[in-house]
């Protein structure tokens, strides 16, 4: 019975007390952990909160001034250019952006910033012109190769030569001028040297191109087509007419394609039947 008793007897297992201390180590750590990973977490949300308000601030909030110069183009453009620019405080792409607003001779403006440099360099690339031009007899800037008429400062475009009076030329007639303009106003392409290409519109006619001549001879040109054709033929017609009447005459193309170059004296001088109809063909 006694025996039996006390095989049922439980027996309780204590731990060493040096093993009772690693467990409480090993507890300690685990939560530490616990605490630093819940503290890391917090902080980098934190952080992130901050970056992205910092970003959205930059974004929505003005530009930063920037130090620019201008460079690439010659004097008085490089002066004006500059003092616009300095007038913008920005970016440099703000500044770049104002002097394509404000000149309009200005096609393009290139921003550039060496590594380490704390200034950009900004390059505007001017316009071609060909022409200066006219609006009705009033000064309206300069023919561009492209065919638009723009404002530029005095001085930035030399050129001297003939002129262009667009007048109400639609764009495509500008166009077109821009480029047979080389031929047109070529040394030696009309009889006398080009002093002005006009657009007229007239009324109850449809409107036209109009040569004007250093000698006063006055050319009802037409379109642009056939330009190389109309002057050779031009030419033709009159030193034939000059060696019969001397002096200056008008003289009408608008009929070129037709086979006709018209040319009528200027003056009280009377035009004899030999230069009444000068008639010239398509080449």
């Amino acid at each position: 019975m006694n025996s039996l008793s006390s095989s049922r007897r439980r027996f309780r297992v204590v731990a060493r007390p040096q093993e009772r201390q690693r467990r409480a180590r090993l507890l300690a750590a685990a939560f530490a952990v616990l605490i630093l990973g819940a503290v890391a977490l917090a902080a980098a949300r934190h952080a992130a909160a901050e970056l992205k308000r910092a970003v959205l601030a930059r974004a929505s909030g003005p530009a930063a001034p920037e130090a620019a110069a201008v460079d690439g183009v010659p004097e008085p453009m490089r002066s004006l250019a500059q003092a616009a620019a300095d007038a913008v405080t920005g970016s440099a792409g703000e500044k770049a952006a104002a002097l394509k607003e404000k000149f309009p001779c200005i096609a393009d403006v290139g921003v550039r910033r060496a590594w380490g440099d704390k200034r950009s360099t900004l390059t505007p690339v001017l316009k071609k012109a060909v022409a200066p031009a006219l609006r009705r007899g009033r000064a309206a800037g300069f023919l561009g190769d492209d065919g638009t008429v723009f404002a530029a400062p005095e001085g930035v475009y030399p050129l001297a030569g003939p002129t262009v009076d667009a007048g109400e030329a639609a764009p495509a007639e500008l166009k077109a001028l821009a480029r047979e303009w080389p031929a047109l106003s070529a040394p030696n392409a009309f009889p006398a040297p080009l002093s002005q290409m006009a657009y007229v519109s007239a009324k109850g006619e449809d409107p036209y191109w109009e040569a004007r001549l250093t000698d006063g001879t006055t050319v009802a040109w037409g379109g642009l087509e056939w330009t190389k054709e109309k002057l050779e033929r031009l030419g033709e017609a009159l030193a034939d007419a000059r060696s019969k009447s001397p002096g200056s005459f008008t003289a009408d193309m608008r009929w070129f394609e037709d086979g006709k170059v018209l040319l009528k004296p200027l003056g009280l001088r009377t035009a004899g039947p030999a230069l009444a109809g000068a008639h010239g063909g398509v080449k």
